[in-house]
């Protein structure tokens, strides 16, 4: 029984590396100004400004991720 569950989650992972789905960059998605400035003036949740000073002094993960 655990050779089994073994060998489904082994063909599981090979299959969903295996069978990725070809995604391809749209050409016409552009950060305008127009969306620049709608960003920084975006309001938290918590109704608190964040700025440089928050996180002055303090250890910052900064995460990228890219899809393609």
């Amino acid at each position: 029984m655990n050779f089994a569950r073994t060998l489904f989650a082994a063909a599981l992972g090979i299959a969903v590396f295996t069978f990725q789905p070809q995604a391809e960059a749209n050409q016409g998605l552009a950060l305008t100004d127009e969306v620049k400035q709608a960003l920084i003036g975006a309001k938290p949740i918590s109704n608190r400004n964040v700025d440089r000073e928050t996180f002055d002094g303090k250890p910052v993960l900064v995460t990228f991720f890219a899809s393609w």
